[in-house]
């Protein structure tokens, strides 16, 4: 049951928010292997949603201790993502070392884990400097790191931080965009 709510979410959701997703062949075997560490740039509210979404296989989500515990509407809805098996939530602050930790076991334990490395959203969709949490996870895990890289999200009026567009197009790109398949 839950299978076809997430591939009927998969199917309406993504074309809603006009997300086109594309995969390089060697990021879709790195995360169907796993476990790996998926990191994207963050540039409106909605890149955790259509990430998951797009993900062909769960992730665990690194997310701020604000957004993950304090927020009421952020709360109900990556409880319901993660019943319904896009994944899991791991709250992070950054002054504390347990959620490092907790992500640490997480990919031990074969989890692919869901980061946005900036940290917080960009103001205007600009690449903003990587906390260096992500490279220690990778070294002490040993494993592989996929880039995907969202772009139109960042137009978002409602979504992002400076946006303009009611309804943009949103592109997901897994890894080397030369080498996608788009699905």
């Amino acid at each position: 049951m839950k299978a076809l709510a997430r591939a009927l979410l998969r199917k309406s959701f993504l074309p809603l928010l006009r997300v086109r997703a594309s995969y390089c062949a060697h990021s879709l075997d790195a995360l169907q292997r796993g476990p790996a560490i998926v990191c994207a740039n963050h540039v409106s509210l909605l890149d955790g949603f259509i990430v998951a979404l797009a993900s062909p296989v769960p992730l665990t989500f690194g997310v701020d201790t604000d957004y993950s515990r304090r927020s009421k509407v952020a709360m109900r809805g990556m409880a319901a993502l993660a019943w319904l098996g896009f994944g899991a939530v791991v709250p992070v602050d950054i002054d504390s070392p347990y959620g490092i930790r907790t992500m640490l076991k997480r990919l031990k334990a074969g989890d692919t884990l869901m980061l946005f490395p900036e940290g917080c959203i960009s103001q205007d969709g600009t690449p903003q400097p990587e906390h260096q949490g992500i490279h220690w996870l990778q070294q002490r895990a040993g494993v592989k790191l996929i880039r995907v890289k969202i772009t139109g999200a960042e137009n978002s009026r409602f979504f992002a931080k400076s946006g303009t567009a009611f309804w943009p197009s949103i592109n997901l790109a897994f890894g080397d965009a030369k080498q996608s398949n788009e699905r």
